[in-house]
């Protein structure tokens, strides 16, 4: 047990300091509000550790870990995504975590103090937020309709559905199991191919889209929370998608871990991470394993064995009186192949062909030759046929796709959060008129999810989640690691940690951050990028409704075009930040030769090192990134020198000294010549000398 010295000055209670803590002594009443405050501290760490952890078994734990499994041979892709779980989500996770923790801001704002001309990484973070929040209000869409599908007294997904004609068509039904005819047929209205139906909307999937955004709105508003081969292994795609959903199931580059964890408190940020990757696996292993027993079902169930059940079930309804002697299969139709079922289904007259459609038990007649069902919506069709078999079915539906629908709120809500907030604390009109934002926001991304109700809209949401924002999250995550490993400097960031917390950090994760997690972050966008403009296309799963099963489409090359503008588009804040800095700072040493003489008169001093203290006496930042707060730091243009380890620093920093880098320094020293000595110090410095004049002006009082 820590004694009562070795208490930090962040969990200490606020106010003057009395004659007895002067002494070395504190009262009970101090005690008790210390004790007071770290359990609050404690309490509000374990909030944020929570959320994140809620984030994180969202909506891509439920319907994308599943068909990625699926689509990547099952026990190959659980593999490979435990590997690159150990190797880079949890230290990038846990690198996110601490940034946060120590510079206490916004995601926007975090890069600007350490690195300003890579400050554009945080803008770059809310554009890809923006995407990811198109599409995953469609998927809150799709559960609406399952949910308003629950409350029939027979579940709608579990027979083939009512039809006005009898035709050959309706056949189609019987080629498939009901739950997937359901999905496509019901659900979606799919088109045939990505270049179809986009015109055409889907009207209960535009009215969901609306209640969807309408909530959020209302939300935001009233401030509520809500078995393997080893070849596989080459698989380049194999690779791509388990380390793109490393990345997205973590939320890693979208700034929501930075804005978790620059308002928690407590320290214990590697259990904090390991304990969301973890989370996040099990959960996504317990679901995935719910999935795969349905896919075995209906594939046991599928081809000849259909046909039994079939004609079994068509015999007890003729013995019963239900279906005329006329609806009575042949003799031998057991021993026939399983389409010759169907010939004669098709040849019955017309008013006994629907009721023996109508009564045939779902399951596929057609033997799936491959893996039966690879989309999106392998999750939704695999749950309903779950959720069919409990006694009293409709309630557990209702129940289920509610709470889908409550988790997809959650995490939607998570990602506007990493819009909201920074966009609140950088720019003075939201803050004045802060509904405004949201209003803007919800009425933008409603209008910007319209093409997802399309009929075509299932699959321009695969080209998102599978092409689009895995790509452009890997490059934001390499380029915060890039700011922090390198440029700013592993070590240094470790000093810093250790004045912050102290105590020095793993420095298993540091040599992680330099030399494993970029390699392989840089790996894998080599590996998108080549995924991407490859000689054969890359494919989606459409719908053909006349063969009644799922094909492969390639993706035409004018679509993947419009994947590297979207690309382009959200890396565009990262190059810019850079040009708008050094288009100031030539306007600023051309029109202003004052300051240029009086740097002449004042040389910088450099900063003095760090002291690795005995125990820790930082008095932490309080937090602003909260939406409630109003207050706004200094303007960040003059924290310049945060870009580069100066000084002492040079020797146990980094290695990145360009020359181009050490011109602009020195360019840049010319500018913060003005400024006061004590500013150009290191973040934790910042903290130390606010801390220290309010202590001088505490005991001037």
């Amino acid at each position: 047990m820590e004694s009562l010295e070795e208490i930090s000055e962040e969990e200490a209670p606020k106010g003057p300091r009395t004659s007895s803590f002067l002494s070395g002594k504190l009262t009970a009443k101090e005690i008790l509000a210390t004790k007071t405050q770290n359990y609050f501290a404690e309490t509000k760490r374990t909030e944020d550790i929570l959320m994140q952890v809620a984030f994180s078994i969202g909506l891509g734990s439920i319907w994308r870990f599943p068909y990625l499994c699926q689509r990547n041979g099952g026990g190959s892709f659980i593999l490979m995504y435990f590997f690159m779980l150990l190797s880079f989500g949890i230290p990038l996770l846990y690198m996110e975590m601490i940034m946060g923790h120590w510079l206490r801001v916004d995601n926007i704002r975090v890069w600007k103090q350490l690195v300003p001309w890579l400050g554009g990484i945080g803008y770059a973070s809310i554009l890809v937020c923006i995407l990811m929040s198109l599409y995953n209000s469609v998927i809150i869409t799709w559960s609406l309709s399952y949910l308003a599908n629950s409350f029939d007294n027979s579940l709608p997904w579990n027979q083939c559905p009512l039809v006005k004609t009898t035709n050959v068509t309706d056949l189609s039904c019987l080629r498939t199991v009901s739950h997937q005819y359901f999905w496509y047929h019901t659900t979606l209205s799919a088109s045939g191919h990505i270049e179809e139906g986009v015109d055409a909307l889907v009207l209960h999937l535009t009215l969901g889209i609306f209640a969807a955004w309408f909530l959020l709105f209302l939300t935001m508003i009233t401030g509520l929370k809500i078995s393997m081969q080893l070849s596989s292994w080459a698989s380049l795609d194999l690779w791509r998608q388990a380390g793109g959903h490393v990345v997205y199931s973590l939320g890693l580059g979208l700034g929501t871990t930075i804005n978790f964890s620059s308002k928690a408190g407590g320290n214990s940020y590697i259990q904090g991470a390991s304990l969301v990757a973890l989370v996040n696996l099990v959960t996504s292993m317990l679901l995935t394993s719910i999935v795969f027993i349905v896919l075995e079902f209906w594939a046991t169930t599928s081809g000849h064995t259909c046909v039994e059940k079939s004609v079994s079930k068509l015999i007890s309804l003729i013995k019963k009186g239900v279906l005329p002697q006329d609806a009575k299969p042949p003799e031998d139709i057991l021993l026939l192949p399983a389409l010759d079922y169907l010939d004669w289904i098709s040849n019955l007259p017309q008013h006994l062909q629907y009721p023996v459609i109508r009564f045939s038990p779902s399951c596929s007649i057609m033997t799936q030759k491959d893996k039966f069902m690879e989309g999106p919506g392998l999750a939704f069709a695999a749950f309903s046929q779950a959720i069919s078999l409990f006694p009293g079915a409709s309630l557990w539906a209702i129940l289920f796709f509610l709470a889908l629908v409550i988790m997809g709120l959650s995490t939607l809500m998570s990602i506007l959060e990493g819009i909201v907030c920074p966009l609140q604390t950088s720019f003075s009109l939201f803050r004045r008129y802060p509904k405004l934002l949201s209003v803007l926001i919800c009425l933008g991304g409603f209008l910007g999810s319209l093409v997802f109700t399309s009929h075509a809209g299932s699959y321009i949401m695969s080209l998102f989640d599978d092409c689009l924002v895995p790509l452009t999250l890997i490059v934001i995550v390499a380029f915060q690691n890039v700011a922090l490993a390198w440029i700013y400097g592993a070590r240094r960031f470790r000093e810093e940690m250790f004045s912050k917390l102290g105590r020095l950090l793993w420095s298993f994760f540091t040599f992680l951050w330099r030399y494993v997690t970029l390699p392989g972050l840089l790996t894998l966008f080599t590996i998108c990028l080549t995924q991407l403009h490859r000689r054969v296309p890359s494919y989606y799963i459409a719908w053909n409704s006349s063969m009644s099963q799922e094909v492969k489409q390639p993706y035409l090359q004018s679509t993947l075009s419009w994947v590297t503008f979207l690309s382009i588009l959200t890396f565009l804040p990262i190059p810019v930040q850079p040009l708008h800095h050094w288009w100031h700072l030539e306007d600023h040493i051309a029109f202003d030769p004052f300051e240029k003489l009086q740097s002449k008169k004042m040389p910088l001093v450099p900063p003095k090192s760090l002291q690795y203290p005995k125990h820790q006496l930082v008095t932490s930042q309080k937090t602003d990134t909260e939406c409630s707060s109003r207050k706004v730091n200094p303007p960040l243009s003059s924290l310049w020198r945060f870009s580069l380890p100066l000084s002492e620093y040079n020797q146990s920093s980094s290695w990145f000294s360009l020359p181009v880098i050490s011109s602009l320094t020195s360019a840049l020293s010319m500018r913060n010549a003005s400024t006061p000595v004590s500013r150009q110090v290191s973040p934790a410095s910042v903290t130390i000398d606010n801390s220290d004049k309010s202590r001088e002006t505490q005991e001037e009082n």
